[in-house]
């Protein structure tokens, strides 16, 4: 079943969670190394996996940042060099999950449109999928 992406929402914060307000879209990639085993006389290449690892985007408006809101957090993590626990919903309940850097934050500040913000995550460690049961 298809599922509208209406519902999706950027969280940070393991306990204390804060959604990322103002926020219009988000991305995720996972990609997985192979690394090759193909011997001499082998008529088919011959692979095994490796590392894992994901990154993630995410584009919106840009909000005034406040105790509260998640893109302070944001920010704080981008300045300070820590990480973040950052949930991607793909709908009302269920989410990936993963500690994150990150690595790029743009605030781009036009005269005749709103001001966006586009955050880019590397993750470090596992990522989950978490489902409603």
């Amino acid at each position: 079943m298809a599922v509208a992406g209406k519902n999706g929402k950027v969280v940070v914060g393991a306990s204390a969670s804060k959604k990322v307000v103002g926020i219009k879209n988000w991305s995720l990639e996972l990609s997985l190394d192979t690394l090759e085993t193909t011997a001499l006389g082998d008529d088919w290449k011959n692979y095994i996996t490796g590392l894992k690892e994901w990154s993630a985007s995410s584009e919106g408006d840009y909000e005034v940042p406040v105790d509260t809101e998640g893109q302070k957090a944001l920010q704080d993590a981008f300045l300070n060099g820590t990480t973040v626990t950052v949930k991607l919903y793909v709908d009302g309940t269920n989410y990936y999950q993963g500690e994150a850097y990150i690595n790029s934050l743009s605030i781009e500040d036009p005269v005749d449109d709103v001001v966006s913000i586009s955050i880019e995550f590397t993750g470090t460690g596992a990522l989950t999928f978490e489902t409603a049961e």
